[in-house]
C-alpha cells in the first residue's frame, strides 16, 4: 500500500474540462486523507466541499485510484482534506520482461581502456545479467557494454550501471546485474530489433 508522502494526482472535473493537480499525501487517517498541493491549477472555486475527486497514488510496487470527496480546502496551507469513497484500485507497475540468452558481451568499466569479454545469459529492455570468467576490478559502477548477436554480428550498445555481483553458484566465475541508464535513439531502435528479431534469446520465451 501507499504511504505518506507518496506524489498523487487530483483529477477534478470543472465545466467544460478535468482539472488536473499534483501534490503529497500528507496524512492518513482511513476514510480522510490530507493532501499538500504542490502547484495552483486547481481554483478555489472548484474545491469547495462535497465536490468529488478522483485520485491517482504512486507507489513503489504500482497505481492506486481512487475516488474521493473533498472534505475541507485550506488555501493558506495548500491543503485539501477528502473523505475516499469505496476502496482503491490497483493496477502493478509493468516488469520489463527477461530473456535468456547465450551472446556475447564485451564490457569495460567506465574509465579503464581494457575490454572484458563476457556472456550475458538473459536481458530484458531494462536491464541484463552477465557471466564473466574473472572478477571484474571496479573503479566505478558504471560500465560500457557492447552485445554481439552470433546470427549476423550486429551489435547493440548501452551504458548501464551494476547493481549486483557476485560469484556464480558453482563459483567457477563471476556474474554480474545491470541496469541501462544510457542509450541513444539509434541505439533503443537497434537495441529492440535485436529483441524483436530474437537474435538476443533464440526462440527462448519470456521469463516471469
Amino acid at each position: 500500500m501507499f504511504q505518506t508522502g507518496a506524489s498523487v494526482k487530483i483529477h477534478l472535473r470543472g465545466n467544460t474540462s478535468t482539472v488536473v493537480s499534483q501534490g503529497k499525501l500528507a496524512r492518513m487517517a482511513c476514510p480522510l486523507m490530507a493532501i499538500h498541493l504542490q502547484d495552483e491549477s486547481l481554483h478555489d472555486r472548484l474545491l469547495t466541499p462535497g465536490a468529488h475527486v478522483l485520485l491517482v497514488i504512486s507507489a513503489e510496487s504500482g497505481i492506486y485510484t481512487g475516488e474521493a470527496v473533498v472534505q475541507q480546502y485550506h488555501p493558506e496551507v495548500a491543503e485539501i482534506v477528502v473523505q475516499v469513497k469505496g476502496s482503491f484500485r490497483f493496477q502493478q507497475r509493468r516488469q520489463h520482461e527477461r530473456y535468456p540468452c547465450n551472446m556475447q558481451v564485451r564490457l569495460r568499466v567506465v574509465g579503464d581502456t581494457e575490454w572484458v569479454t563476457g556472456e550475458c545469459r538473459d536481458i530484458s529492455a531494462g536491464g541484463a545479467r552477465i557471466y564473466l570468467p574473472h572478477e571484474l576490478i571496479l573503479r566505478s559502477d558504471t560500465v560500457e557494454l557492447l552485445f554481439i548477436s552470433e546470427a549476423n554480428q550486429q551489435v547493440g550498445h548501452a551504458v548501464a550501471e551494476i547493481i549486483r555481483i557476485g560469484k556464480t553458484r558453482d563459483k567457477e566465475g563471476w556474474e554480474i546485474a545491470v541496469r541501462f541508464t544510457e542509450m541513444s535513439r539509434a541505439e533503443k531502435i537497434q537495441f529492440a530489433r535485436l529483441l524483436q528479431c530474437g537474435q538476443l534469446h533464440g526462440n527462448a520465451s519470456p521469463q516471469s
